[in-house]
């Protein structure tokens, strides 16, 4: 449930941008997501079942969700330094010791509207 509610606040950020612009339908909806965002952990077709769900009968009914998954800052506590990491298991690539993720980024951006022509 934790996607539905997730994708619904997607679908509702999607409404607010394409306030006032009349009858325009989107083809597709990108997300930029933290490589250490949990949303990554899940099924990418959960995802996109979520996604559908939220925007029936919303101007992003139809469009497809595409994931973009973008680095993420961690802190390595034995190095006491941060490093960028891709995936949510990466190490500290100077020690190999496991990081912690660190909040200062939003994990989840709505980074572009497709629109049809």
């Amino acid at each position: 449930m934790h996607e539905f509610h997730l994708m619904t606040q997607v679908v509702k950020a999607v409404g607010e941008k394409l306030n006032g612009t009349g009858s325009t339908r989107l083809s597709a909806v990108r997300l930029k997501v933290s490589a250490l965002s949990h949303l990554l952990a899940h099924d990418h077709s959960a995802l996109q079942m979520a996604f559908q769900l939220a925007a029936r009968g919303t101007k992003a009914e139809g469009a497809a969700l595409e994931i973009i998954p973008v680095p993420g800052e961690a802190w390595c506590p034995r190095c006491t330094q941060c490093t960028m990491v891709t995936e949510s298991d990466d190490v500290c690539p100077v020690c190999g010791d496991a990081v912690i993720a660190r909040p200062t980024a939003q994990e989840v951006v709505l980074h572009e509207l497709i629109v049809q022509e």
